[in-house]
């Protein structure tokens, strides 16, 4: 079954803009350690990725191929948000290809959020939403020193990081990821209760008025267009 499931994610290519296919679907191994052989060979170059993750993690980087040289370092700790990703700081000052980002998995946080943490996603909604963080490198490497040192002081305002989440959450799905995205967005929205969800600093006030995150008939409806225009 899992071998039926990693094939299947990986002829999910459907990468917009400047990224492409890399190697012809006919050519993709069958056997899943053939499999797991090719997505490493291919898109684990300068990543330090967690064991029992790397397949999720490998199967959401084929889908940014722009990252494949991208250093990338994946850590688990405790922590009360369950996923972040940010640039090394030092990062900053160097040109766009040799920025290094880390990407923090939370394996212990408040009981509210304990469904949230990674470990306790289906195998769909963990691609889901790693798609969202590599997404957020693919955002932040597209900004020089002084676009970076804005999108800082951006943070200090909430609608600034509003607009900053949804924008994510549509490179994601640009990415053709939306059906792994909209798993994710239904499974958070089921286990908070709450329809419009900004953020894990707002889970003792259910705000409804602000979609920081795409609900899921959002996605849905990103994901029609991209099929539109393909």
């Amino acid at each position: 079954m899992k071998c039926s499931i990693l094939i299947g994610f990986i002829f999910l290519f459907a990468i917009t803009g400047n990224s492409q296919v890399t190697v012809p679907l006919e050519q993709l191994p069958s056997h899943s350690d053939s499999l797991m052989n090719f997505l490493t060979k291919e898109y684990g170059r300068n990543k330090s990725i967690p064991v029992q993750y790397r397949e999720q993690v490998l199967l959401t980087l084929s889908h940014f191929p722009e990252l494949k040289d991208i250093k990338i370092k994946w850590r688990i700790k405790h922590q009360y948000t369950p996923l972040t990703t940010k640039p090394g700081f030092w990062s900053m000052f160097k040109q766009k290809n040799k920025r290094g980002y880390v990407i923090t998995m939370s394996d212990k946080t408040i009981d509210t959020l304990t469904r949230l943490l990674y470990q306790n996603l289906t195998f769909e909604e963990q691609v889901g939403i790693m798609g969202h963080e590599l997404s957020h490198v693919v955002d932040f490497r597209s900004k020089n020193l002084f676009q970076s040192a804005r999108n800082a002081i951006g943070h200090l305002s909430r609608h600034f990081i509003d607009r900053m989440e949804y924008h994510t959450d549509m490179i994601c799905v640009q990415h053709g990821l939306g059906n792994e995205l909209q798993a994710y967005s239904q499974h958070v929205r089921d286990v908070m209760h709450i329809h419009n969800w900004r953020g894990v600093d707002f889970v003792y006030d259910n705000n409804e008025l602000h979609e920081r995150y795409m609900n899921p008939e959002t996605i849905e409806k990103y994901k029609k267009e991209a099929t539109l225009q393909r």
